[in-house]
């Protein structure tokens, strides 16, 4: 999984080391970075997916003419902190099984008026040994243009990616005479970052019939219903389905059943006890975003990385518990990190220990222009405070932002 990122210059952030755990939730007031953080996920992920820079910054369509991805907000004027000439995005990957662990950065030139966007710099590193590095510490290659840059190789040699892209999607890395390193770690790299999801979920995408075989869920909650069809085909997961259904929602779920429409398309409907039938069409919208939720998390091509923006939206507060329970649950048994933004005091008061350690505080200090990180467990006072209030009471009452701007004051009359 993703262990932490570190941002220079990129949008909001002039500097920022950022740690990520299994579950990782995000709080903090609106326009404090959240949605940037998340344009920064966008950015590796659209690495990941072999794009141009030009392509991950604006937007990239197929050959029928059809929109596949929509750039970061802002494109290449706003990516930029400040109205800088460049920004650096940095990842650390972590498989405890194998055993390996990743360091991938890249910087990125926007500045050139009426010029495209251009990698400056970009390196990957294994647990101990350099994969590729455009700027190693030593015997760094001569970068002779703007259009080319040169790497130097774990084992010696150089090869010569377009500076267009990223060099660790290119051919020539691709294509290395060394597969035991270079290749390896950047597919790794590579598949780490491609299999990421960004979730918006609508209700009324959700209530779209969809085409049985379609497997894959839609950002805004799209194939539904053949999801859940997919994942019913297994009497196991079924179960486990129906459990968190009736757990999640007051109906008393008993089987989904799904009838098809004339033209093949199937629409999940909930079966009671006594026989009362819900399709998705009356489902309420807090239903429909659990059911999305669910089946993104149990499906079993379901990919390693989620983010979901506000995920409490919709649901209501009674079952909120149960949200970050099934949440801990799949980032514990399964190969799944979530990563979620929130204004509910309620979810981050209902962290368990564990995720409460991953929990991040995103702030701007009165007058700054920059955001700020910081672990919600390492506020000072934070746990003789809790010994007498409750975490998601702080967090309605501002405790949170009013400490970081105390800290701010205390560090600037240490200085003077």
């Amino acid at each position: 999984m993703l262990t932490s990122i570190t941002l220079e210059n990129f949008k909001s952030f002039r500097k920022a080391a950022i740690p990520l755990g299994p579950f990782t939730l995000l709080v903090g007031t609106n326009a404090s970075g959240k949605s940037n953080l998340r344009d920064a996920f966008r950015f590796l992920h659209g690495v990941g997916r072999g794009y141009s820079l030009a392509e991950i910054l604006g937007e990239k369509y197929g050959e029928g003419g059809e929109l596949q991805w929509k750039g970061l907000r802002g494109g290449t004027k706003e990516v930029v902190f400040g109205g800088g000439a460049e920004f650096s995005i940095g990842a650390e990957l972590n498989e405890i099984e194998n055993q390996y662990h990743i360091k991938y950065r890249i910087s990125v030139a926007t500045g050139l008026s009426n010029a495209a966007p251009r990698v400056i710099r970009e390196a990957l590193y294994g647990s101990t040994d350099m994969d590729f590095d455009s700027h190693p510490a030593e015997n760094a290659p001569t970068q002779r243009d703007n259009d080319r840059l040169l790497v130097r190789l774990a084992r010696g040699g150089e090869e010569s990616t377009l500076s267009n892209s990223p060099a660790i999607s290119s051919p020539a890395i691709a294509q290395v005479r060394d597969p035991r390193y270079v290749r390896r770690q950047a597919k790794r790299t590579l598949h780490t970052l491609r299999s990421m999801r960004f979730l918006d979920l609508s209700p009324d995408a959700a209530r779209l019939p969809s085409l049985p075989g379609r497997q894959v869920l839609g950002d805004r909650g799209e194939n539904l219903s053949s999801v859940l069809q997919a994942i019913s085909q297994d009497p196991k997961r079924r179960d486990t389905l129906l459990e968190w259904i009736r757990a999640l929602t007051p109906l008393d779920v008993m089987d989904l059943e799904f009838p098809q429409d004339f033209a093949g398309r199937v629409l999940v409907h909930l079966v009671e006890q006594g026989g009362r039938r819900i399709s998705a069409y009356s489902a309420s919208d807090g239903t429909l975003r659990f059911l999305a939720i669910l089946a993104a998390l149990l499906d079993t091509d379901s990919a390693h990385f989620y983010f979901f923006e506000e995920i409490e939206n919709g649901i209501h507060p009674t079952r909120l518990h149960l949200l970050v329970q099934l949440i801990e649950q799949q980032c514990r048994t399964r190969d799944v990190q979530v990563i979620a933004t929130t204004h509910s005091p309620q979810l981050l008061g209902f962290l368990s220990p564990e995720s409460r350690e991953s929990a991040l505080l995103i702030y701007r200090l009165r007058g700054a222009d920059e955001s700020s990180v910081r672990k919600v467990v390492d506020l000072p006072d934070l746990n003789r405070v809790l010994e007498t209030q409750d975490l998601a009471r702080l967090h309605a009452s501002g405790w949170l932002e009013d400490m970081v701007e105390l800290m701010a004051d205390d560090a600037g009359e240490a200085a003077q």
